[in-house]
């Protein structure tokens, strides 16, 4: 009887806890999450093939969970500035190679692979900011999770809304995805600066 209280009552807690996380996750990407929006961009612009975007973003999925996994139980530790720094330069490399590549790179998916690891990090580090009871960790870190790949699928299904007209044509690569990218990697470039400097 008392397991089984017990039980109850842990599962109703996560089943509180899991829908707010979900909700704190999806708003790290949407409205609030710039750098991570620039950097799933940078992905989309590469290709139209969603198969191929399809693999980028399901490394990218696993080593940020990894990475935000490990950063939260504290076997991974990186100064916040350092990671800042890092995912700004890697929206900034991501989108110049769309400049000059027409397709995956045999390079791009451990270019992606490092990039989810440091994106983990700054997601781990905006998780960290909230107080969650040690029985509510891992439902509340699953739902952020969750929500974060709820996010991650909102800007790519907004992205292609954008651009579906364009998608097919001949001259999308020319007048659209490698405007874009530059424009992201200059943002990159930029990010990366002030945020060496201040």
């Amino acid at each position: 009887m008392i397991r089984t209280f017990l039980f109850c009552s842990l599962l109703a807690s996560a089943a509180a806890v899991v829908p707010e996380s979900f909700v704190l996750g999806f708003s790290h990407i949407l409205p609030y999450g710039l750098d991570h929006i620039l950097f799933l961009l940078a992905l989309f612009f590469l290709t139209r093939d969603f198969g191929s975007l399809l693999m980028q973003m399901t490394l990218f999925t696993m080593t940020h969970s990894l990475t935000l996994a490990l950063s939260m139980y504290g076997l991974v530790s990186v100064p916040p500035l350092l990671v800042e720094i890092a995912i700004a330069l890697s929206i900034a490399f991501v989108a110049a190679e769309n400049l000059f590549s027409e397709k995956i790179s045999r390079w791009r998916p451990c270019v992606v692979f490092a990039s989810g690891m440091v994106h983990g990090l700054g997601f781990a580090h905006s998780f960290g900011q909230i107080e969650i009871p040690t029985a509510d960790f891992l439902p509340a870190l699953f739902g952020f999770n969750m929500g974060i790949e709820a996010g991650q699928l909102a800007v790519i299904g907004i992205a292609y809304t954008l651009v579906a007209v364009w998608w097919k044509r001949e001259n999308y690569g020319r007048m659209i995805a490698r405007p874009a990218s530059f424009l992201i990697a200059l943002s990159g470039l930029c990010w990366a600066g002030v945020r060496i400097i201040g």
